[in-house]
């Protein structure tokens, strides 16, 4: 589980101040030249279409192409938590289960971003949000017949938030500023925001406030995950 981390507003300032300071720097040099591919694709959220007895069903996405998927955990809870199940709905209100993801296990939410991937017919690269009352970050996910675990972002977008007289940043969903690019058969995220929460640059760096341009993600069979920051390239842990 991730540490609360409490930042108030002048010290974020600070930050992101002491980031654009250093503008004649190849990092500098290196965001400037961000490019962003495409955005997500936003898919109805629909009322739930099936009864099951023994999953309880939080959100349900209708992926138009007559199957549906759907974030739900069981009915009793237990430490595996919960999945993404793709399914077809019957007419008698069940559901043909075409796939299910590995489990969240201790998170409350594995709220999904889906990227469909452009000539690849039903196949997408899907980030599920991880965490309980802030994101843990996204696990990267492929979806086609079935669901492939493919790494870890250790990302968060900070929402600055305000309540009665205390400012502090909340670390909330990158999904819908993450920004897909697919180079050849190589996946490179970047995010359309001005900041990042960095739980982990793979380098020593952990739970630091950066600028989003530094940081980028990308990802080939070959290669697997890897983490770039300030033009620096770093594997990622593999998932255990």
């Amino acid at each position: 589980m991730r540490p609360y981390v409490n930042i108030t507003v002048p010290v974020l300032a600070s930050l992101l101040l002491g980031a654009c300071g250093a503008s004649n720097s190849p990092a500098a040099k290196e965001e400037s030249e961000v490019v962003h591919g495409a955005a997500p694709t936003t898919y109805a959220i629909v009322d739930d279409n099936i009864r099951h007895d023994t999953l309880l069903i939080q959100t349900t996405f209708d992926m138009g192409d007559g199957s549906f998927v759907m974030v739900a955990g069981n009915v009793d809870p237990t430490f595996e938590g919960i999945r993404l199940y793709r399914y077809k709905a019957q007419p008698d209100s069940t559901g043909e289960i075409l796939a299910a993801s590995s489990p969240g296990y201790d998170s409350w939410t594995m709220l999904p971003t889906f990227f469909p991937i452009t000539g690849r017919a039903g196949e997408h690269l899907v980030l599920a949000n991880f965490g309980e009352r802030e994101s843990w970050g996204q696990k990267l996910i492929r979806m086609d017949t079935g669901f492939t675990d493919l790494g870890f972002l250790d990302v968060a977008y900070p929402e600055r938030i305000t309540e009665d007289d205390t400012s502090y940043v909340k670390r909330t969903n990158i999904g819908p500023h993450s920004r897909l690019t697919m180079k050849g058969d190589t996946a490179v995220f970047t995010f359309d925001c001005d900041s990042l929460f960095l739980y982990d640059d793979m380098d020593g760096g952990l739970d630091q406030m950066v600028p989003a341009a530094s940081v980028r993600y990308s990802w080939h069979t070959a290669t697997g995950l890897m983490i770039w920051r300030d033009g620096r390239q770093r594997p990622v842990k593999p998932l255990s």
